[in-house]
Order: structure tokens, then C-alpha cells, then sequence
């Protein structure tokens, strides 16, 4: 069985999958940065690889740290860092955790260059004070016509961000290539949906994350 992860080398470096091979479809670029965090309250990271790029989490232990996810959470805990989620996936769910923080609260958000900025549009309509750190970006290759063939015999193809998921579809995807899609999160499958492509989100933390695929037929 040949499945193929889409993830960028440099993120969800905690993750080891025996038989997955990894065929990054974007890199993901360090941006400097420094701040002083004394004055801030809450942290919040919209995405692993806000988790990875980040240079102070020795500094953040005594924050209140909100993850947008079971994968960001992840990185923070292999960072050592201890973090809130909400049962509810994505920005709606983080609202409503973060809600009784708004009053007291001075919040930073960390995210990548262009991010979504659901919750800190959020924060500001309800007064709350709120700064963002964007610490990483993110860059298309030049080429994918050296990659197409990569993909040509992939039984699964796995998406775990829609940026990859559209990088597939614009430049990868022919039709006589007979993948089945794996999605890791609801925005992600609505993307794929949208194309008209059948998928199946699964739990990419999951200790039987391999075996689920298996799974499908």
C-alpha cells in the first residue's frame, strides 16, 4: 500500500509514521522575530508550525497557552508546554474557550504570514487587547513537474492542510490517477468536497492513524 503525506519537512517533527512516505508540496520559511512577553496574558497558536518557528517557550510557561488544535496542542507538548482546547474543532470552538479571558486578558496570537484572522477580528470587535506575531511563512515550489510522478502510484494522499490540498489539486491531479484523499480537519474536507472529490477525514494524531486508512476501501 503506498500512502503519501503532503506535509511541509519542517512541522509536526513529533510525528513518526513507519509507512508513510512524506512528499512535501510547499516549504515553510523561519521569520525572525523578538518581543517582550512579560506583558502578555493569554497565547494563542493558530498552527503547528506557529508552534515550531517559535523561539520562546521556555518564556510562556506561566501564560495561559490556547492551541486551535489536537495538532498544535501536540507540538506544544512536545515542546513542554501545556496547552487549552476546545472540544469544538477550529475558530469557533477557540472563541468560546477563550471567552471569560477577554475582560482581563492582553492576548498575543501567533501565526504564519497571511493566517487567518478570525480570532483576532474576534477579540478586537469585543474590546479585548490583542497582538499578532506572524513567524513563519509559506512558499509554492517553482515547479511540480519533477513531483507528478510521485503521486502517479499513491493509494492514499493525505492533506493536512488545505494549502496542500490545493496545491495538489492545481498542480498534481490528473485523472487517471486513482488516489483516495485522507483529510485531517473539517475545513479541509469542506475543500476537498467542494471539488467534488470524495475523502475521508480521519484523526491525524491518532495512534491508529495507519490502520484506519487501511480501513478504507
Amino acid at each position: 500500500m503506498n500512502i503519501v503525506d503532503t506535509r511541509a519537512n519542517n512541522t509536526l517533527s513529533f510525528l513518526k509514521r513507519k509507512n508513510i512516505e512524506n512528499i512535501p508540496l510547499f516549504e515553510l520559511s523561519f521569520l525572525d522575530h523578538a518581543l517582550d512577553l512579560s506583558t502578555y496574558t493569554d497565547i494563542i497558536f493558530q498552527s503547528t508550525p506557529s508552534v515550531e518557528f517559535f523561539k520562546y517557550h521556555d518564556d510562556i510557561q506561566d501564560k495561559k497557552v490556547f492551541a486551535m488544535g489536537l495538532g498544535t496542542q501536540s507540538a506544544l507538548k512536545s515542546k513542554g508546554v501545556f496547552s487549552n482546547i476546545s472540544r469544538k474543532p477550529g475558530s469557533d470552538g477557540l472563541k468560546n474557550i477563550i471567552e471569560n479571558r477577554i475582560e482581563s486578558g492582553k492576548f498575543l496570537i501567533v501565526k504564519g504570514k497571511g493566517g487567518l484572522n478570525i480570532i483576532s477580528d474576534h477579540l478586537e470587535e469585543r474590546g479585548a487587547v490583542v497582538e499578532t506575531l506572524e513567524n513563519y511563512q509559506r512558499f509554492k515550489f517553482s515547479s511540480y513537474s519533477n513531483l507528478i510522478n510521485c503521486f502517479k502510484n499513491a493509494d492514499f494522499v493525505i492533506f493536512p492542510s488545505k494549502l496542500s490540498a490545493e496545491i495538489y489539486f492545481q498542480e498534481i491531479y490528473n485523472t487517471s490517477m486513482n488516489s483516495k484523499f485522507i483529510t485531517i480537519s473539517r475545513r479541509i474536507k469542506d475543500y476537498v468536497d467542494s471539488l467534488g472529490y470524495e475523502n475521508f477525514q480521519l484523526d491525524y494524531f491518532a495512534d491508529n492513524f495507519e490502520s484506519e486508512i487501511l480501513k478504507i476501501t
